[in-house]
């Protein structure tokens, strides 16, 4: 089965800001070329076709040729899977994605290696053995901050028998309650920072910052405080299974 394990980079941000926007230029080609295609009643480019006419730009794009594939195969792909025929243009205000093929990220220690640079990450959880499949892409959330996502296959667990089960309802007043009696209370995250979100949202807070962050009508500090309730939505879920 597949597993993809996230992890924050802390090295060579701004390599990737770059990286970024050229995988916006790609995309934005692939789409143009798109766009020719119904202009002239021509046949739909294919992922192998767009292939074909980036072939040779990765030096003047400072790109690896295994992401402007991947960002050709991954436009045809959601053009066919949304039925649609053009997609949206990337931008400025598109948060940054680098995609990249399985085979050219490598190991290295607690780093990984990919296209003669080495990305330090936080290293949260070990990365299992196994082989890394095509999907992999460094990612960057509304705050600037970079992931890499990688995607590995690995063994299917056996799965366990069914010993007991537990029903769960959740509500409102409480977080969840359980058939055997027990209630989870619930916290109201978002009620102890509603005060500090209307704030920001009026004040529109910017945070200032010399890396690349995606250009957006809602503040930078908005999006500190909605990633701080969505961690508290995930801590309490994880307490609670435990």
């Amino acid at each position: 089965m597949l597993l993809v394990y996230r992890y924050r980079i802390k090295s060579l941000t701004g390599l990737l800001n770059s990286q970024a926007r050229a995988c916006n230029f790609v995309w934005n080609f692939c789409n143009d070329t798109q766009l020719q295609a119904l202009k002239w009643n021509k046949r739909w480019p294919s992922g192998f076709d767009l292939n074909r006419l980036t072939a040779g730009s990765s030096k003047d794009l400072a790109l690896h040729a295994g992401t402007i594939n991947a960002v050709c195969e991954q436009y045809a792909k959601s053009r066919r899977h949304r039925n649609r025929p053009c997609l949206r243009w990337r931008g400025r205000r598109s948060l940054g994605w680098v995609p990249l093929k399985g085979r050219d990220l490598k190991r290295e220690g607690q780093a990984f290696r990919f296209a003669g640079n080495t990305f330090r990450v936080f290293h949260s959880r070990p990365l299992p053995e196994g082989k890394i499949k095509d999907g992999t892409s460094f990612s960057c959330d509304a705050r600037g901050h970079w992931f890499l996502n990688i995607v590995v296959e690995v063994a299917a667990p056996e799965p366990r028998p069914v010993r007991c089960g537990i029903g769960i309802d959740l509500g409102l007043k409480d977080f969840a309650a359980l058939s055997t009696g027990d209630k989870i209370e619930n916290p109201r995250y978002l009620r102890q920072l509603a005060d500090k979100l209307a704030i920001a949202q009026r004040a529109r807070k910017r945070r200032q910052a010399t890396t690349f962050t995606p250009v957006s009508p809602m503040p930078a500090v908005t999006f500190t405080i909605n990633a701080r309730l969505s961690s508290f939505e995930s801590s309490i879920i994880l307490r609670s299974a435990t």
